[in-house]
């Protein structure tokens, strides 16, 4: 029995190529994130912080979804909804 061993992937922000894209469908591949992105992680936490610590409302962060984009979601259940919204991505068939 032959085993694939999964070739490592470097991933930079702004810089996934075709080829990369390619090698990800086509065989095991494990991905790291490079770390260029660090700084841009880091700003976007920040945002989404003032965002709640100014208690204003921004789409996905702290309201529903498509139809309810509308409802405003309590801060008590905002983890939930984040948690939610990366497992419903991550059900993805075939």
């Amino acid at each position: 029995m032959t085993t694939l061993s999964a070739k490592t992937l470097n991933l930079i922000p702004g810089k996934l190529t075709l080829a990369q894209l390619r090698d990800i469908y086509l065989q095991p591949v494990s991905l790291t994130l490079d770390s260029s992105a660090d700084q841009q992680i880091d700003d976007s936490v920040a945002c989404v912080e003032r965002i709640l610590a100014e208690n204003r409302t921004a789409y996905g962060i702290n309201t529903g979804f498509g139809l309810l984009a509308s409802t405003r979601i309590a801060s008590e259940d905002l983890e939930n909804l984040q948690r939610s919204l990366v497992l419903s991505h991550a059900a993805g068939v075939g």
